[in-house]
């Protein structure tokens, strides 16, 4: 009886410790106002219900096409043809952070129509902030329709405006927002973080904290075993 209250308290213990928030991935790229016509690629992992979900992939190549001022211009080709059947999910909206900061977002062409400054997307135990999002449905947490399919490949042109003249910037932090998402039980929507030249993934790796509460836990359960059997043996 006390062994079961024992295992029922540890796994209560694990249950009630709070899913930690995902950091962005830091993978950084400079450009200069001189790399008109260059591009770079981000590949997107899939996290859906505080889970990396194998097969979910995507990627964004993006080109720079003008600088005027603190004005530059993108194209970016999205591929949303990645992600292993029957794993998949709509593309609604993206986003990154740059340095200096960006201060204005304009869509000029493409699936996305909307743009919103200091955007919410959600993330694992909450969420986070990001410099812009151009959305499909003027809401960077999701919902509604519009974006690019699962399967398919689009061209997004648009943007960006700086506080001041610039001739390079820092951009990181690259996310895109997930609905629609087939092909697993967790659920219908998440997030997508952005790695230059590799898929982050892979399962979460436990807080110095939980592997405490974890071995602990079993410490005390294994230790109860031990007296069970130790009277057990006196007894007979």
């Amino acid at each position: 009886m006390k062994l079961g209250m024992l295992i029922a308290a540890t796994a209560m213990a694990f249950s009630a410790i709070p899913a930690a928030a995902v950091d962005l991935v830091d993978s950084p790229v400079t450009v200069n106002s001189g790399d008109i016509g260059s591009s770079f690629t981000y590949n997107f992992n899939g996290i859906v219900g505080e889970t990396f979900v194998d097969g979910l992939t995507a990627a964004i190549t993006f080109t720079l096409t003008g600088v005027s001022a603190n004005v530059w211009t993108f194209s970016a080709d999205f591929d949303n043809a990645q992600s292993t059947a029957p794993v998949g999910g709509r593309i609604s909206g993206f986003g990154f952070n740059g340095n200096p900061e960006i201060t204005g977002a304009t869509p000029l062409s493409g699936p996305f129509t909307g743009a919103l400054l200091n955007a919410g997307f959600p993330q694992l135990g909450g969420g986070t902030t990001i410099d812009f999002c151009l959305t499909a449905n003027n809401n960077c947490q999701g919902g509604g329709g519009g974006g690019v399919a699962d399967g398919a490949s689009a061209t997004q042109t648009f943007s960006l405006s700086f506080a001041n003249p610039i001739t390079s910037v820092t951009f990181n932090n690259f996310i895109i927002r997930y609905q629609s998402v087939t092909g697993t039980t967790l659920g219908t929507s998440g997030i997508g973080l952005g790695g230059n030249g590799f898929i982050p993934g892979g399962g979460a790796v436990p807080e110095p904290a939980t592997w405490a509460m974890l071995l602990t836990g079993f410490g005390l359960v294994g230790f109860a075993a031990r007296r069970r059997r130790g009277a057990l043996s006196v007894a007979a």
